[in-house]
């Protein structure tokens, strides 16, 4: 069968926007997208608590079943926030359905950066069935069953171990704790383990009851205000601007993450603030938080001021003061496909801009700690920008893992 290539559809209506994406000149090089079979499955799976306005994380829903073989012990129902800036799906070992300490599984660790959050525990597999929009979607992941958390603002991603030297809180067998990692790129970020064999919405076993054939879905999915697709096919990829991933995800150390090819770096961009040069690096956008990260080389010469922190509250960080310009190119500034602007504070701005910049370690020699990628060591380091969940307040976002893509789609109004 022929393959069908995904259309690009114009975005230049949306220059005017304050906050928007924009098409590029019309001489700029031209992208292409993933290239599709036209018999491919997907699903829809909404979610149970929208991306809202209020700055609320989506939630989907699962049901978490113990692999058939297995002890049957009850299903359970989670809902879960799900976040594209992390991989994996964690649950407290006390509320993991079938769980227990003699089960076997390789030691399993993650640390959100942008909390300072490390759990620890063990890979277990377990099956987790998504009510979709038409039917069931399954899927067959490792789920970190977590038996430790601890905050851990001097973890060292590059020693990558399940260790914290000065834990400012420890709760061992925590409860309550759900989470859907669904991120790409990711490994470098606290999250060593965060690989797409993680991934549930690259790793679908049964669709309505019958086993997925092989090549029946394309590995991918795109993200929505009122849901995520699960499975690329031409009809939900058509209309995105796309542009190329990098293969080969690497870890802290810049050893590579894994051999899986599935694994692709973060997406480009360039970043220029208050009027300066841009600066070329990457970008993440993450459904898990509120606010913007962002990095460049020369962070004193922008214009902040301590504002609150919205990921640890009672915390104050360093943001950009009102009203100053911010603009990204994606996927570079030399032949830009789109671009996001606004002046923080203004509408249409996340909820908050915060800039990572080089501050007085308390913590060991050798210790390295990261504010959701890079880390608040950042001096010289390359640009990088975290949109947080803002822009899915005006595009979809689609991530194809069979052949590294990385699109944007424009809301309709």
């Amino acid at each position: 069968m022929t393959p069908i290539r995904t259309a690009i559809l114009p975005m230049a209506a949306l220059l005017a926007c304050s906050a928007a994406w924009a098409q590029a000149p019309a001489n700029a090089a031209a992208a292409t997208g993933p290239v599709l079979r036209p018999d491919t499955t997907g699903r829809f799976i909404p979610f149970v608590v929208p991306l809202g306005e209020a700055s609320r994380p989506p939630k989907l829903q699962f049901e978490v079943r113990t692999p058939s073989g297995s002890p049957q012990p009850a299903a359970r129902n989670f809902a879960v926030t799900m976040d594209t800036g992390s991989t994996g799906v964690v649950i407290s070992a006390a509320d993991l359905p079938g769980y227990s300490d003699d089960e076997a599984g390789p030691a399993g660790w993650e640390f959100l950066s942008s909390s300072k959050r490390l759990w620890v525990g063990r890979w277990v597999v377990r099956d987790l069935a998504f009510r979709a929009a038409e039917g069931e979607v399954v899927a067959r992941v490792p789920v970190l069953a977590v038996q430790k958390e601890m905050i851990c603002p001097c973890w060292d991603e590059k020693a990558n171990q399940p260790v914290c030297e000065q834990p400012t809180k420890t709760t061992d067998r925590p409860r309550g704790i759900v989470y859907m990692g669904v991120g790409f790129g990711r490994e470098h970020d606290g999250q060593p383990q965060g690989t797409p064999d993680k991934n549930p919405l690259l790793n679908l076993a049964t669709i309505d009851g019958r086993p997925v054939r092989e090549g029946e879905v394309h590995a991918g999915y795109i993200v929505t205000k009122s849901g995520v697709h699960a499975g690329l096919t031409p009809a939900n990829a058509a209309g995105f601007g796309a542009t190329r991933l990098q293969p080969g995800s690497l870890l802290a150390s810049g050893q590579p993450a894994s051999s899986d090819p599935r694994d692709w770096q973060q997406a480009s961009m360039a970043i220029s603030v208050n009027g300066r040069a841009p600066e070329a690096g990457s970008i993440l956008v993450d459904t898990g938080i509120a606010q913007m990260y962002l990095t460049v080389t020369d962070p004193a010469s922008l214009p902040t001021q301590q504002i609150p922190n919205p990921s640890r509250p009672g915390h104050t960080s360093n943001g950009l003061k009102d009203g100053t310009p911010v603009q990204v190119l994606f996927p570079d500034a030399q032949a830009p496909v789109a671009r996001y602007a606004f002046d923080a504070g203004g509408a249409g701005a996340p909820r908050a801009v915060l800039v990572n910049r080089p501050t007085r370690s308390t913590c060991p020699a050798g210790s390295t700690t990261v504010a959701r990628g890079p880390a608040a060591q950042v001096f010289g380091r390359p640009a990088f920008v975290n949109t947080g969940m803002n822009l899915l307040q005006q595009y979809d976002v689609l991530f194809d893992a069979e052949g590294g893509w990385f699109g944007l789609r424009p809301l309709q109004r």
